[in-house]
């Protein structure tokens, strides 16, 4: 997946609290990767209503979506 989205950033540059839109890590080609990755590893679907820019901010915000997603398919 790190390749997949290889943005010239480096890595050092990217904490789980780093603005992912705003350093142009992600871009709407590898936003659309990383909502394929999460669905094949994490066995979620992100529904469109949740594909916002507050979700998809840092790494921490992706974690806590994913997290999310993954209890209330665990609570059906």
């Amino acid at each position: 997946m790190k390749e997949e989205l290889e943005t010239g950033v480096p890595a050092d540059l990217i904490t789980p609290e780093s603005q992912l839109l705003e350093l142009g890590v992600l871009d709407s080609v590898r936003t659309a990767r990383l909502l394929a990755h999460i669905r094949t590893e994490y066995g979620v679907r992100v529904p469109p209503a949740r594909m916002t820019g507050e979700h998809f901010s840092t790494l921490e915000t992706i974690t806590d979506l994913i997290l999310l997603l993954r209890s209330q398919s665990a609570a059906r």
